[in-house]
């Protein structure tokens, strides 16, 4: 879809939900898009078939919020269902960057210390089928059979994981884009992913901005002393890792047509992941 597309659906959903949108504004469109209004509301397009996702969504930010952790408060109940796609309304934190790495740890450990609730319907967390973004990836039939046979490579290596915790309600991708540092505190945001699963998943998806990414190493050394663990020193941490460096290729070649700069970041991410530019860190930017 086009911003042109996307607006045009928000503005749909806003007269259905009864949402004032005078004016509509774009913060990110990608697979799911993320937009505002100037009346300080946030609208939310998942893909279509997200339904269910989207309802999860709304009630795990409510369940999080009862339990002291910082959230965005849904400003509509239930999804509005637009040309087949979920759309949702939330407060608007205004534009503040990303939450410390020390209390984005403080965050992640009250949530991963929470009981988990049978009411949500939290599905379990299972590793991406890359199958199907492999066939929508923009690259030739050569990467295309490399992606396949390490996506079954990865597929075994987390077969054999010895997990060291119990499986608890995670965040899912607590990356820095998906916290926001608003007045009254740090908050997390796009719960989409939340599920029942490994707290190392969130562990490792903080450590690996500096592991594999641009943040310097003192950020996540500042998370891991708040946390109090250091999943990086665990033998499951390279599995973890690799696997979310697939996902972040698959994305980029997901998005290359969308001009040069993305093709040459999707291009870039595969030759990375393939052991041709070197060790980690790698200089991934947004395409």
């Amino acid at each position: 879809m086009t911003s042109v597309d996307f607006l045009e659906l928000a503005r749909r959903a806003c007269a259905s939900a009864d949402v004032p949108a005078r004016r509509i504004t774009a913060i990110r469109l990608r697979d799911n898009a993320m937009l505002r209004t100037e009346d300080r509301t946030v609208i939310r397009v998942l893909r279509r078939g997200q339904l269910e996702t989207a309802v999860r969504e709304l009630r795990a930010a409510d369940w999080l919020r009862s339990h002291g952790i910082r959230a965005p408060e849904p400003l509509v109940p239930d999804p509005v269902v637009v040309a087949g796609r979920p759309v949702t309304f939330w407060e608007d934190l205004g534009g503040g960057g990303p939450v410390e790495a020390a209390e984005t740890a403080a965050l992640l450990r009250t949530l991963h210390r929470l009981r988990i609730p049978s009411h949500l319907g939290l599905a379990r967390f299972a590793l991406p089928d890359f199958a199907d973004q492999i066939a929508r990836a923009a690259v030739d039939e050569e990467g295309r059979s490399w992606l396949t046979g390490h996506a079954a490579e990865l597929a075994q290596r987390w077969k054999e994981i010895d997990w060291p915790t119990p499986w608890c309600v995670i965040h899912g991708d607590p990356s820095p884009h998906n916290t926001v540092a608003a007045a009254h505190g740090g908050h997390v945001v796009d719960l989409e992913r939340c599920c029942i699963g490994p707290p190392e998943w969130d562990q490792t998806t903080v450590a690996f901005q500096s592991d594999t990414l641009s943040d310097p190493p003192s950020r996540w050394h500042a998370f891991r002393d708040a946390y109090g663990a250091d999943v990086t020193e665990w033998s499951g941490y390279a599995v973890l890792r690799d696997v979310r460096s697939l996902e972040l290729c698959l994305f980029a070649l997901r998005h290359a047509s969308a001009g040069d700069h993305a093709r040459a970041q999707a291009d870039y991410r595969l030759t990375c992941i393939r052991g041709e530019r070197g060790p980690r860190p790698w200089k991934w930017v947004a395409p």
